[in-house]
């Protein structure tokens, strides 16, 4: 484990770090009476500049788009009831296994910005429902982790998240007013809090586990609010509420200029200049910095290699920063420096591209080697980073997959690009793959456990107090909010029903009258994927076929709601020529012709459903008893375009393909979109609340040993000619 490098003292670590810095950037000290550097040296500096500050620049950049779109800065947002999709904005590289809610935290106090320095959050008991609210400085480090592992609660509980500059952030607990407050305190001011809560997607709403009832009775028991309005309220909680947020088209409209990451050198370094400005580097002084690590709350994450003090994982990043001093980065903010001239501007725009292309590179091929099956994978190091030029490049790498990460501890992510390392067996929707896990390895004598089941802790009935799943991505590096989840998901009905009741169909007007269920699965929105029952036919509607709601379904006021449908939906296409995910049509989404309908005549006898995609299959999915095992009790998961031969339909997650984007996206309608369009997928598999390293097999190293795992992934399988 690589040493985080802090001013525990004046002198020999002060020394260390600056020296490391010099390694880092391989340059010497810049002479006072240089003005202007060299070409190389711009381009030197300008790199480092990238990977050093891709964290804050997303940060910034990320909080700008929500505050427009998602939630106002220091309120929850999300948390509308539907999992993770194709058609919906989710988070960064959506987890559809869970619920998610999202707020992006300013605690300057500072007027403008949401004046407050204190945040209380009330958290639902944690014990039986997996949760974890991970909390993220401007950096992407995790300074808290609150949930079923390291906080469980039979109990709702209290906590103070506190500022940098807050006058509670040296407490660990505090009692104000007679209400007693844990205390999590925060090293920037700018912050990010992403909350996961474990929610089966393809179950029907009434079950216990659906995200229809683990909306109800755990999303919506969040509450987040001010210390003041807290305390205005008597102690009460401003519990979250579902939708309270709609952006305006204005407001989605200037929210395009944060969407994606600046491709232009001057435009990224100004904005990670005004994330610098914002966020003051923390001193020896802040918060909880120099207190002894057995004194540190559960829910307080130690700093990447602690040993006996915390300190705060963004401390120790000074003398990095004042190495930027000569392009016109400093903690003030950037400009570009006098007497530069296009030949500097050049140097610094190569530099920028020179440091995407390492993390980039870094992306696709770290820790993908045989030994673990070719899937890449971050166990240690990852969640809070060492001020190191390898933790630089792990938090830059952890940004493009996805934005952020939890502690190992809370969660490993594996994904896998080709079979072997090499580009050339680069994963492509249009092949058939299978992954098979085997069934769950016992004992210490054969290890490392190689493709069993993913080790986890475990509850009484041997079901995971987490989750692990696996999904399937659509990578595209012309947008920064990939990878997605891809529109095929849709393909596999088998987890879906059409067992609700059609009361009017009209002909006249193409449109269907439907009832809902007591427990709505939720929102009848444009892009909605439904499907009909075996009496389709009458009505001119194919049984057991995806079906796309044309436009936001209307109410009716006996309680019905009624929509047309289309066969197909058409996403917005990135520059790359990739289906974007999300609700904005832009220039090529939105229906195909409205399906004319039929009227047999009589008593309508037609019943319907909505579709919930397959773009994710895992330990839920056992434990609902849906997900086949093989004979010998092992599990296999299909990828593939179509379902393969022989294969459980409850086991295929579909992928894109050519064909099946030719049949949506076609040259007479689209001239501007290039065929065949890219068809690169990315399987991804998750693992919350894994076995500890101290247990083998885990995928974690040992606490106090060789980062060497005890347990290895499948290998993925490649069952089909390679396509073309």
């Amino acid at each position: 484990m690589n040493v985080w490098l802090s001013r525990r003292r004046v002198g020999t670590t002060l020394m260390l770090a600056t020296v490391a810095c010099l390694i880092w950037t391989g340059l010497a000290p810049s002479t006072a009476g240089a003005r202007v550097p060299s070409v190389k040296r711009i381009e030197n500096l300008a790199k480092n500049a990238y990977i050093w500050g891709l964290a804050p620049e997303f940060v910034y950049r990320f909080e700008k788009y929500n505050d427009l779109v998602t939630a106002k800065r220091n309120t929850l947002g999300g948390g509308g009831g539907v999992a993770a999709a194709w058609n919906n904005n989710a988070t960064n590289a959506g987890d559809a296994s869970v619920l998610y809610l999202n707020s992006m935290m300013d605690l300057s106090g500072k007027k403008g910005r949401g004046r407050t320095k204190e945040l209380v959050l009330t958290v639902p008991p944690s014990a039986n429902d997996y949760y974890v609210v991970n909390l993220l400085d401007d950096f992407i480090n995790s300074v808290g982790s609150i949930g079923t592992r390291t906080t469980p609660s039979t109990t709702p509980q209290t906590y103070l998240i506190a500022g940098p500059t807050s006058r509670y952030a040296h407490r660990r607990t505090v009692q104000i007013h007679g209400f007693r407050y844990r205390v999590m305190a925060t090293d920037t001011d700018l912050n990010w809090m992403l909350i996961r809560i474990r929610a089966d997607s393809l179950v029907p709403p009434s079950d216990p586990a659906s995200t229809a009832s683990i909306q109800t009775n755990v999303v919506e028991r969040f509450g987040m609010t001010t210390l003041r309005r807290f305390e205005a309220r008597g102690h009460r909680p401003k519990y979250f509420e579902p939708n309270q947020y709609t952006p305006t088209d204005k407001q989605k409209q200037r929210a395009q200029h944060w969407h994606n990451a600046p491709q232009d050198a001057v435009a990224f370094l100004k904005q990670l200049g005004q994330s610098l400005k914002l966020n003051p580097l923390p001193t020896a002084r802040t918060g909880l910095n120099g207190i002894p690590l057995n004194t540190l709350p559960d829910w307080v994450v130690p700093q990447a290699g602690a040993r006996t003090v915390f300190r705060n994982p963004a401390f120790g990043q000074k003398h990095t920063l004042a190495r930027f001093k000569p392009i016109g980065l400093t903690a003030n903010g950037f400009r570009i420096p006098r007497h530069w001239r296009q030949k500097q501007l050049t140097a610094l725009q190569n530099g920028f591209l020179a440091g995407n292309t390492k993390l980039t590179d870094k992306l696709s091929t770290a820790g993908a080697v045989r030994k673990t099956n070719y899937w890449s994978y971050l166990n240690a190091n990852v969640g809070t980073y060492p001020n190191t030029h390898q933790g630089y490049l792990y938090r830059g790498i952890i940004v493009l997959e996805g934005g952020s990460a939890n502690m190992p501890q809370d969660a490993v992510y594996a994904q896998i690009n080709n079979l072997n390392g090499q580009s050339s067996t680069q994963l492509k929707g249009d092949n058939t793959y299978k992954l098979t896990f085997k069934p769950p390895h016992s004992g210490t004598v054969d290890l490392p456990a190689i493709g069993s089941l993913p080790p986890t802790v475990n509850d009484s009935s041997g079901n995971p107090k987490g989750f692990w799943s696996i999904h399937v991505y659509q990578t595209d590096t012309s947008e920064s909010a990939a990878p997605f989840l891809t529109q095929p998901s849709v393909l596999n009905t088998s987890y879906s029903s059409a067992n609700l009741d059609v009361t009017a169909v009209d002909p006249s007007t193409d449109t269907l009258t439907v009832r809902l269920p007591p427990t709505p699965w939720g929102p009848l929105l444009a892009s909605t994927p439904v499907l009909f029952g075996p009496t389709a036919a009458q009505y001119g509607l194919t049984p057991n076929t995806p079906y796309y709601i044309v436009e936001d379904a209307t109410s009716n006021a006996d309680g019905t709601y009624s929509f047309q449908v289309s066969t197909l939906w058409r996403q917005d296409v990135s520059s790359g020529d990739v289906p974007i995910q999300g609700t904005d049509p832009g220039q090529y989404g939105g229906p195909g012709p409205i399906v004319p309908l039929q009227d047999p005549g009589g008593t309508v006898n037609l019943q319907w459903g909505p579709i919930q995609p397959v773009s994710q299959l895992g330990s839920q999915q056992l434990t609902s008893g849906r997900l086949a095992r093989n004979p010998d009790g092992s599990v296999t998961i299909w990828i593939a375009p179509t379902l393969p031969a022989g294969a459980p339909a409850t086991n295929w997650i579909p992928t894109p393909s050519a064909a099946y984007y030719e049949s949506i996206y076609q040259d007479d309608q689209d001239p501007d979109i290039k065929q065949p369009m890219p068809t690169s997928i990315r399987p991804l598999i998750r693992m919350y609340y894994p076995t500890p390293g101290n247990t083998p097999p885990s995928i974690l190293p040992p606490p106090n040993g060789p980062l060497q795992a005890t347990y290895v992934f499948p290998k993925l399988e490649q069952v089909n000619a390679p396509a073309p």
